[in-house]
């Protein structure tokens, strides 16, 4: 089976609300295409996780019909689908801005949106920063893949990349396409001499922060070079890149990729699908090359066990079927909504919504190649969810 054939089976009818052109704006008030469930060879959809409690009793407040967020370019595809499934169910517009996480965090901070969504947990000092509203709650709403993406004519079979390869392709140390390390890995491939033009995000980004945690766990040359020796500094949001140009969110990095020839980046799997990119199997932890998938990405974040406060990443997985580069995406927002919120009605739409995000909206996660919540973290989403409150009386009875 080609390269094309064998990616391609995995998207047949999927259809995904996606700018190739820069981030986005969703509103579910417009009608988003629909998504099939069309299953393949290489990655079974999961069904979402079953219920601790009885999904369909939550309540469908509409408060004012409307839901503003704003982050995550990661989960940009998923939320659409969900506003649309939402808007049908509830009447309420989730008007969602696909800025990047890191614009999610400020514009969460700084109560300009009901809920930001980010794919890396919130760091201490964010925390902190968000403190004069009050505890944050980060939910866990997702999972996916951030495949390593390129531009080569011409190839019948995925490339298989190993961790040392993947580093030093984005440190600018290996720079054409046909270099030993690649071929070593790829036997009766012919590569072309192509020169490697990497593209990588400019704007803060969680997609971002789930590469480089993966690249500062797998490569000691990374850290060093990148983070002069800190990993608190070669990983994150933001990185000083040592070589690439840089564009805006999943959708600007899918474009940047596109359009260049020898064009090689990192983006969330369902971009690359959407886009018919080709991408790299990636070796893992236990020497096996994994194809990004259902399958793969479910190995890596089914957990022992999950943190009380449900930050966690999921890089560089003991999973020996596991994908190494998959993360998480999480929806944030205050505890206690009395002090971030004027009107306790949207205060209530808004628990209504997460409810129905992590039980029934889960349905629209494996059409689109994303992760269902756990089994066995649900039950902490659930409680999280029914943290939420306003003024110390609960939101969710």
């Amino acid at each position: 089976m080609t390269h094309r054939s064998r990616r391609l089976g995995w998207i047949a009818g999927v259809a995904l609300l996606v700018s190739a052109c820069g981030g986005g704006t969703l509103s579910s008030a417009s009608a988003s295409p629909s998504a099939s469930a069309a299953a393949s060879t290489a990655a079974s959809p999961a069904a979402p996780a079953a219920s601790s409690a009885d999904a369909s009793a939550a309540r469908c407040t509409k408060g004012d019909g409307q839901l503003n967020g704003a982050g995550s370019t990661f989960i940009f595809p998923l939320l659409s689908k969900m506003g649309e499934d939402y808007n049908t169910k509830c009447g309420v517009k989730l008007n969602y801005q696909s800025i990047g996480s890191g614009g999610g965090v400020k514009a969460w901070t700084e109560n300009t949106v009901d809920f930001g969504a980010s794919d890396a947990f919130l760091k201490d000092a964010e925390i902190t920063a968000a403190a004069a509203k009050g505890e944050p709650v980060e939910i866990p709403v997702t999972f996916g893949a951030v495949v390593v993406a390129y531009n080569l004519k011409g190839l019948a079979a995925p490339l298989k990349m190993t961790p040392d390869v993947i580093a030093n392709i984005f440190l600018g140390k290996i720079t054409k396409w046909n270099d030993a390390a690649i071929a070593a890995q790829n036997p009766g491939v012919t590569l072309p001499t192509t020169d490697i033009s990497v593209v990588h995000r400019s704007d803060g980004s969680g997609t971002t922060s789930i590469f480089t945690t993966y690249l500062t766990k797998v490569s000691p040359d990374w850290v060093t070079t990148v983070g002069a020796g800190d990993p608190t500094k070669s990983a994150g949001k933001t990185v000083e890149w040592p070589t690439g140009l840089g564009a805006s969110g999943n959708e600007g990095v899918t474009q940047g990729i596109n359009q260049t020839d020898g064009g090689v980046g990192y983006i969330e799997l369902a971009y690359a699908l959407k886009n018919n990119i080709p991408f790299a199997d990636v070796q893992n932890k236990s020497g096996t090359f994994i194809t990004p998938s259902l399958d793969s990405v479910k190995a890596a974040a089914d957990l022992p066990s999950y943190p009380a406060d449900l930050r966690f990443n999921l890089v560089n997985t003991d999973s020996p079927t596991g994908y190494p580069i998959a993360g998480t995406t999480w929806i944030i927002t205050y505890k206690d909504l009395s002090k971030a919120m004027t009107n306790q009605d949207r205060a209530k739409a808004l628990v209504d919504f997460l409810w129905w995000a992590i039980h029934d909206g889960q349905a629209d996660a494996a059409p689109l190649f994303y992760g269902s919540v756990p089994a066995g973290l649900l039950a902490q989403d659930e409680a999280a969810v029914k943290s939420i409150n306003w003024g110390g009386t609960p939101l969710l009875p």
